[in-house]
């Protein structure tokens, strides 16, 4: 118990101590002349955030995104992208698809050297995916069967506000978690199915969804610094480094008894 608390005791100090240096720590977004990023991101979770679902009809796992953008890091805390992205929908029944290029700008709100950095972001997806998605599917499982109708209306512009945070493991790679919620323009969601038990099931949107997205983003001119072994990733590497040499010590003590 007390060699516990004794870890924990040192991990403490260790992050402590990463407080007191980050005056001197370098991350990407501390911004010295030009500078940019690359990031990729894949949504953990997404789904249509529907108006109308009377027979609470689950819409899966099957939900997906996926997105790869360009970030320029201006002064001041602001941040301009632009990059690709793929989003599929899933309603249980159906689906439907966005695929175009997304463009907006962030503000991140501390200083530029904490390896922790928070934003707020505002974008705009420009859809060039098909507009209308209509169609009439079925299924069956021995006595049962069902119908499905879907009409689906895409938009071609979809609003995109986000919060994020970038956690910096070391100078110019960075672990990111981002929050989307899309609000598509002159879009809507109409599905009926009906089983053969005469059981109808209704499910709409008018074009909303949110996702929570994770990846990682590389910023150049790449650049590692002898700070880095006080970074996010250095502590961690530390801590895994001291719980393997406990390991060893203990082992080695108790084949010496």
């Amino acid at each position: 118990m007390k060699s516990g608390c004794k870890w924990i005791g040192c991990c403490l100090l260790s992050m402590l101590s990463v407080q007191g240096i980050q005056a001197q720590f370098y991350t990407g977004n501390d911004v010295d002349g030009a500078r940019w990023s690359l990031g990729f991101t894949g949504g953990v979770f997404v789904r249509p955030i529907l108006s109308d679902n009377p027979q609470r009809v689950s819409t899966g796992d099957g939900s997906e995104s996926f997105g790869i953008k360009g970030e320029y890091f201006l002064p001041k805390k602001w941040a301009v992208y632009a990059g690709y992205e793929r989003t599929e929908l899933n309603y249980g029944y159906s689906s439907r698809s966005l695929e175009g290029i997304g463009v907006g700008v962030k503000r991140y709100f501390v200083p530029d050297r904490w390896f922790v950095q928070p934003y707020l972001g505002a974008g705009w997806l420009f859809n060039w995916g098909d507009r209308h998605e209509d169609s009439t599917t079925g299924a069956s499982s021995g006595n049962w069967s069902i119908e499905v109708r879907q009409k689906a209306v895409n938009p071609r512009a979809v609003f995109v506000p986000s919060v994020g945070v970038d956690f910096y493991l070391f100078s110019s790679v960075a672990f990111v978690i981002r929050y989307d919620l899309g609000l598509g323009l002159g879009s809507h969601t109409q599905i009926e199915a009906v089983d053969n038990k005469g059981v109808t099931y209704q499910l709409r949107d008018k074009g909303m969804y949110q996702r929570l997205n994770l990846g990682i983003k590389v910023t150049f001119p790449m650049r590692f610094t002898q700070q880095d072994g006080f970074s996010l990733g250095g502590i961690i590497g530390s801590l895994i480094e001291n719980w393997f040499y406990r390991l060893d010590q203990n082992s080695r003590e108790y084949y010496y008894r």
